[in-house]
């Protein structure tokens, strides 16, 4: 039978000791003198050596014992270089572990960003400023520290995990995430990605940047609630500009979240069941809006058969109902006081 390398160390390492300690008592014990005449001393002035205590009570006198003393004082430097590189080397990763991600987050509510590059850093700064929490998972390490030197870590969280590891997600309370957006060079990668998601964390609604706007259908079909490309929004904002450049301005500013009180952008709040605007015309909410917080509704999104549809300009007589979006235009002064009124804040919620 094929005895393992590790016990044959233990072995060899429990005759050494007990080999040192019978020739300390041996050249020990004759001399009157000696402390160390019994091999339980033997021992006891073995550990207090080797852990570094050296209480003192026990010293070899003879030749042959001080030479097994310097074996023991010798040793003890290893045991202590041990114990230190043990000891930092669990911090350390401790310390790794914890950059990585791998300790986990208690966020709820959130936005789950997968995959990490350009656009989605340009994406993950709108939301940002909008004071929304954000996930991110990256299978790149370096990226960690790019992101922590932009971001606060009370806003944001960071997981180093391969993409191909859906069970990891727990960590970053995928399922408790409002929205999911992923961002991948290569579309098929990205179809993957999705329906595998879909199968361990249902609940959040799904964006996806696509690079083939072909394949827009595809992603619908698959899950995805919101399918965008680049180049779809980049020839509609370059064609306002052609014929309109001051409409595109007011678009683009208001598209982007306000990050002074002077700001205007377009927000989204949802409609908690204590609202004040319960029940309430849509006529009345907006001159209430712009007269007490200098804004101005834009739109209501209802659910009407299972989906959400967008009112925009709600006329007179429509009735704010529990459970709505209200889609306003503010800037970033009144975002204090409309988060007071929606209590739930800015954005999606999970419900």
């Amino acid at each position: 039978m094929k005895i393992k390398r590790p016990y044959l160390l233990l072995a060899a390492s429990l005759l050494v000791v007990v080999v040192c300690n019978l020739l300390l008592v041996y050249f020990e014990a004759p001399h009157p003198d000696s402390s160390i005449n019994t091999l339980s001393n033997a021992f006891w002035y073995m550990f207090v050596t080797l852990t570094t205590v050296g209480y003192g009570d026990m010293f070899p006198i003879t030749t042959g014992g001080k030479m097994i003393g310097y074996i023991y004082i010798f040793a003890s430097l290893g045991v202590l270089g041990f114990l230190f590189s043990t000891i930092s080397n669990k911090i350390y990763t401790m310390i790794e572990n914890k950059k990585m991600g791998f300790h986990g987050t208690d966020f709820k509510d959130h936005i789950l960003f997968v995959g990490w590059n350009d656009f989605s850093r340009l994406v993950a700064d709108e939301v940002y400023h909008s004071h929304k929490k954000i996930a991110i998972v990256t299978n790149k390490k370096d990226d960690i520290d790019l992101i922590y030197t932009q971001y606060s870590k009370e806003q944001v969280f960071v997981l180093y995990n391969e993409f191909s590891n859906f069970e990891a997600l727990e960590k970053v309370n995928a399922n408790k995430a409002t929205t999911l957006f992923i961002s991948f060079e290569d579309d098929s990668e990205a179809l993957l990605y999705v329906i595998n998601f879909k199968k361990y964390y249902p609940k959040p609604e799904i964006v996806v940047n696509l690079q083939k706007l072909q394949l827009k259908e595809t992603f619908k079909a698959a899950g995805v609630t919101y399918v965008i490309t680049k180049n779809e929004i980049a020839s509609k904002l370059v064609a306002s500009y052609i014929f309109e450049p001051d409409v595109a301005d007011m678009n683009l500013d208001l598209l982007s979240s306000s990050r002074s009180e002077e700001d205007f952008d377009i927000q989204q709040y949802w409609v908690a069941p204590r609202n004040p605007f319960v029940n309430k015309d849509t006529e009345d909410v907006f001159h209430e809006l712009k007269s007490d917080y200098n804004s101005i509704l834009l739109g209501i999104s209802k659910m009407k058969g299972g989906k959400r549809i967008m009112v925009k300009n709600p006329p007179a007589g429509t009735v704010i109902d529990e459970g709505d979006y209200l889609i306003l235009m503010s800037n970033g002064k009144a975002k204090a006081d409309l988060r007071r009124i929606f209590t739930a804040g800015e954005g999606r919620i999970f419900q």
